[in-house]
């Protein structure tokens, strides 16, 4: 029978166990069920994010409520400090004298008692036309469709040190040609495998389509996995379409848009 001694050491290695990886994962949850943002997209869209939920603010007045509060300011995904945001028509950054800033890019803003980290990207020329064709075949579309928007951008949007490649598909607002079938296609290719963010199909949509393009990659929620902000323009509207991603089991979810 184990001595009173044996029980004791084993008592002390389990609570060391639990200490451990209470270390480990338990305050980094704690810390995550603290989390609150709020976060900026463009000149109409404003997210926020408490308990692991994202909430958006659908009317002037309450976006306007954060007139004059400090954000991180991203300008074309570039950082360019920390600045005095204020709404009326558009978002309007000003210096901490509120003086105005001149500020004619992409806008991408947050505050939160976190950091956001956010991935710089170019577009690049589609040069190898492997998973266009694959993806036009895949939605019974002919493989020689002219475009109006088509492009790649290549990042390492999972962190893993392997890039992977997000393309843009579309024949919306075409000027020189008139397609029967008007698509709209975001997807990402990992290790071979195509996965879709966004489709859009339909037969004689011609100006009531929307042409997406990628506007950020954030890590929204701190956890080191980064989320896509894709947009949408229409070609009559003003406000875009704002679509928040995050990628899970193999596939990409819809964590909240604009609408």
């Amino acid at each position: 029978m184990p001595s009173k001694k044996v029980y004791i050491v084993l008592f002390v290695i389990l609570i060391v166990f639990f200490l451990v990886m209470f270390g480990f994962f338990g305050i980094e949850n704690i810390q995550q069920d603290q989390y609150a943002s709020t976060l900026i997209v463009g000149n109409q869209t404003t997210w926020t994010y408490q308990n692991h939920k994202w909430v958006y603010l659908r009317n002037h007045i309450s976006m306007e409520q954060f007139n004059w509060s400090k954000f991180h300011v991203f300008e074309n995904n570039q950082e360019v400090g920390e600045y005095l945001l204020w709404h009326d028509d558009k978002w309007y950054v000003f210096d901490a004298r509120k003086s105005a800033v001149s500020f004619t890019g992409k806008l991408l803003s947050y505050q939160a008692n976190y950091e956001m980290k956010v991935l710089p990207f170019e577009e690049e020329e589609v040069k190898d036309f492997t998973y266009v064709k694959k993806v036009l075949t895949d939605h019974q579309l002919s493989t020689s469709s002219q475009f109006s928007s088509i492009y790649s951008v290549s990042i390492d949007f999972d962190q893993d040190s392997v890039v992977e490649d997000f393309y843009i598909l579309s024949n919306a607002f075409a000027l020189d040609f008139d397609p029967d079938t008007t698509f709209s296609i975001a997807f990402m290719v990992k290790n071979d495998t195509i996965y879709y963010l966004y489709e859009d199909i339909s037969s004689h949509a011609g100006y009531n389509a929307c042409k997406p393009y990628y506007h950020s990659f954030v890590d929204t929620d701190h956890d080191g996995v980064y989320e896509v902000i894709l947009a949408c323009g229409k070609y009559s509207a003003d406000e875009e379409l704002d679509l928040l991603y995050t990628f899970q089991e193999n596939a990409f979810k819809l964590l909240i848009s604009n609408q």
